[in-house]
């Protein structure tokens, strides 16, 4: 398994100073930051193996993408079918050598392959394209609860948009580990589990989906929460209503509401009822009215 250095941000500097180096090469050469050849050290990749995917059987079968030198072909227990996929020829054959185990070369995201995984374990480029291709080629190849485990620089889950999704086709854990497993790299990194599952949760993750919805919606609710609300239902009633004169029944605020709900809750209706009671007075069957159009109207 190797780290590909991504070509729009320095992955790679020195260690702060002071700070011991676990290896001996404390900086990649020049010629690893062209080839992006950074091999997993053999013991996190049993560890990661053993921690994350230690109830795999013999009815299971594994894929290891970009696997380099196969470290996770060599950490998986022999009873589990598993081959690799590798883009460099000359790693290719140090991983079939290495580990017993068929090693296609090609990339991962387009290779034809002789089977259908229950699990894909490894180490993609550290390029968010590249990242969002192999999660597609991995949506297609695995089944419903299907796991894809991957260490990746913490910025991949930097953007609540580019969570949000992901998180539609899978759920998501991350864990962090230590960046210093590779010499001199210089971001953060996780172990991400990803589970193919529609509408599946996040684990390690806060405000996400929160503020993508906010992000999501028009000017004149955000304006609200800037003013101090604090909940985005209780801005995009007001909102509706401000809209709408001040007052307004039921089915209109519902109108007024629906292209601009702020979460997919299926309850939003539910939702904006809640907010009336708390935030405005009621002026007659089914219509509503905020207070200061109240006090207009007296």
């Amino acid at each position: 398994m190797r780290v590909v250095a991504a070509t729009t941000l320095d992955l790679w500097s020195l260690p702060p100073a002071g700070q011991p180096t676990s290896m001996a090469q404390s900086t990649p050469t020049e010629q690893q930051k062209v080839h992006g050849q950074f091999m997993t050290p053999e013991w996190a990749a049993s560890e990661l193996v053993a921690h994350y995917f230690g109830d795999l059987t013999s009815s299971d079968a594994v894929i290891e993408p970009s696997c380099g030198e196969g470290a996770f072909l060599r950490a998986l227990p022999e009873h589990i079918p598993a081959i690799g996929v590798e883009i460099d020829p000359a790693l290719a054959e140090r991983a079939r050598a290495s580990s017993g185990r068929q090693v296609i070369v090609g990339d991962f995201a387009a290779v034809d392959l002789p089977l259908r995984p229950t699990a894909l374990i490894g180490n993609p480029p550290f390029q968010l394209a590249k990242v969002q291709a192999f999660l597609e080629r991995a949506w297609e190849l695995l089944p419903n609860e299907g796991r894809f485990g991957m260490i990746l620089p913490c910025y991949t889950f930097q953007t609540s948009e580019t969570v949000v999704k992901i998180n539609q086709r899978w759920a998501i854990r991350q864990d962090m580990i230590p960046r210093n497993l590779f010499p001199g790299l210089s971001l953060p990194l996780c172990f991400a589990m990803l589970t193919k599952a529609q509408g599946g949760k996040l684990f390690g993750f806060a405000l996400y989906h929160e503020h993508a919805a906010v992000s999501r919606l028009q000017a004149r609710y955000r304006a609200l929460l800037a003013q101090g609300q604090k909940s985005v239902w209780a801005a995009v009633t007001l909102a509706a209503l401000q809209a709408l004169g001040g007052e307004a029944d039921l089915s209109a605020i519902y109108a007024e509401v629906a292209g601009a709900k702020p979460t997919p809750n299926p309850f939003w209706r539910e939702k904006i009822r809640q907010q009336l009671q708390r935030l405005a007075e009621r002026c007659g069957p089914g219509r509503w009215r905020l207070p200061a159009a109240a006090a207009l109207a007296a």
